[in-house]
């Protein structure tokens, strides 16, 4: 990532120096797009040394300008996302103007394409959620894995093109949402001891279902903290001994079913996300 240099002439900030410095993220839409990068910029940096605030919807220059009298007090940088390159230009003069850094999140992408394919772009910011089949599939995707969430639905588990399996707390459900808002008709099946697996868990292709693990301790810390927020009696659900035991039972089952098998101690949803998709070869 390369935000502009500023010019000699750029204003310096006054902010104290143990005070995060500002970034501003403008967006002519959602901004879905510019906060999933500026996360991604963000983990490479300490967790206090900026603060970033978000505008989205600006689609008139009149819009801008309130904006900007707004951000222009104390802005140490400007990133944005617009599809019109007019406000990409007036974006820069203001920027220009008040002496802020700035960068074009989407600009070089949209020309390189352009260069690169002959391909004319819309400059439509509606465009970007246009409700087509893909969309459609994105919500029937997320009914889906709603309905067949910690072995609901199995009568129908078998139109899944994803099934994670797993015990208690190793995180299918928000890994399940997250494939299925990526258009992904994903389910989960919860494991645990004493009870068999479902058959319709066990009657599915090898290619269809990755079973999921995680580091013992960090598995019973979790399901005690848990037991404390549900203000739950005291059972055996956080047992280091018990955890093992669950976990022990898991990872038998999926060498048995030639499931591949995913430790998602410590890792982020989206990662899990993607590494089932690829250990899977879904499209």
């Amino acid at each position: 990532m390369r935000i502009a240099r500023r010019s000699p002439s750029a204003r310096k900030t006054s902010r104290p120096p143990s005070e995060p410095a500002v970034v501003y993220v403008l967006s002519d839409s959602t901004g879905n797009l510019a906060r999933h990068m500026l996360a991604a910029f963000l983990t490479q940096f300490p967790t206090d040394a900026l603060c970033v605030r978000y505008e989205n919807f600006i689609r008139t220059k009149q819009r801008l300008a309130t904006i900007f009298a707004k951000i222009s007090a104390d802005a140490s940088a400007v990133f944005h996302a617009f599809v019109s390159p007019a406000l990409k230009q007036e974006i820069s003069r203001r920027c220009k103007q008040a002496k802020i850094s700035s960068h074009d999140l989407t600009g070089g992408a949209i020309e390189f394409l352009t260069r690169a394919t002959g391909a004319q772009p819309l400059h439509d910011p509606k465009s970007l959620h246009r409700i087509d089949d893909g969309y459609e599939r994105r919500i029937d995707a997320v009914e889906f894995a709603m309905a067949h969430d910690d072995g609901l639905g199995l009568e129908t588990l078998h139109e899944a093109q994803i099934v994670l399996a797993g015990v208690s707390r190793t995180g299918k459900t928000p890994t399940t949402i997250y494939l299925a808002q990526q258009g992904f008709r994903a389910a989960n099946v919860s494991l645990a001891l004493g009870v068999e697996p479902p058959r319709q868990l066990l009657a599915l292709p090898r290619g269809r279902v990755a079973g999921l693990l995680i580091d013992p301790e960090k598995l019973a810390r979790i399901r005690v903290r848990r037991e404390t927020a549900w203000h739950m009696t005291k059972t055996s659900y956080g047992d280091e001994q018990r955890v093992a035991d669950e976990l022990t039972r898991a990872r038998r089952l999926f060498n048995q079913q030639g499931w591949p098998m995913l430790d998602v101690t410590d890792q982020a949803i989206e990662e899990t996300a993607g590494k089932v998709i690829e250990v899977l070869g879904v499209q």
